[in-house]
């Protein structure tokens, strides 16, 4: 994160309650400026011509008329750079691997502190892309049974190494301190895993690990 750099915020909430929580948190944070705050996915979208464009999204998984997971697609393609967390009482599977799929960068139980909310948005502007231990070991319980019938992996034990810290959340700094090298190095293995899996971003990277059983 850029000291000196404000980051925009958009909420997407129709708990009143939650929603109001999180205007607190997002304004109490130096960094970050609350620029639009609706309770529909239909609201958020006219957001796209009146408000200033986000560097992130919080947004509830089920809203009225169009869903979380449904909206993602229509964020990327208007806001490419900005990364969406999603935030649920749910932490069944499905929901987990369809978020994912369709872009997802994060995703986050309700039940999550105001700190833990807050540190996950930090982390998905610096690349990471944070979810709840709870998903995370659901997730890594699902994937370790692997798939069979899935062609051979193009990718290096290093890289593979570095693939699961991915998804599993991880930041290119975090990946370096585990592994006990440099964070050039690290990206270095990360554009590699990349080129070699057809992706550009971390959830696209994310979500072919998790459909193809890479990890």
């Amino acid at each position: 994160m850029g000291e000196n750099k404000i980051y925009k915020i958009w909420v997407v909430e129709d708990d009143p309650v939650f929603k109001t929580s999180l205007e607190d948190l997002v304004e109490l944070e130096e960094q970050f400026e609350l620029v639009n705050s609706v309770s529909s996915i239909e609201s958020a979208l006219k957001g796209f011509t009146s408000k200033p464009s986000p560097d992130v999204i919080l947004e509830d998984i089920e809203l009225p008329g169009m869903s979380g997971i449904e909206a993602i697609p229509f964020y990327k393609k208007q806001f490419p750079e900005a990364a969406v967390i999603m935030l649920t009482i749910f932490d069944d599977d499905d929901r987990v691997f369809e978020a994912i799929k369709a872009g997802a960068d994060g995703y986050l139980l309700k039940r999550s502190s105001g700190d833990e909310i807050i540190k996950a948005i930090k982390d998905v502007i610096k690349g990471g892309a944070p979810i709840s231990p709870a998903i995370a070991k659901k997730m890594m319980s699902m994937l370790s049974g692997g798939n069979p019938s899935l062609k051979e992996s193009p990718l290096t034990k290093r890289e593979h190494t570095i693939l699961k810290f991915l998804v599993e959340g991880y930041t290119i700094d975090m990946i370096s301190a585990e592994l006990h090298i440099s964070p050039f190095t690290v990206d270095t293995h990360t554009k590699n895993i990349y080129r070699k899996l057809h992706v550009h971003n971390r959830s696209s990277v994310v979500a072919k690990a998790i459909r193809e059983g890479l990890v």
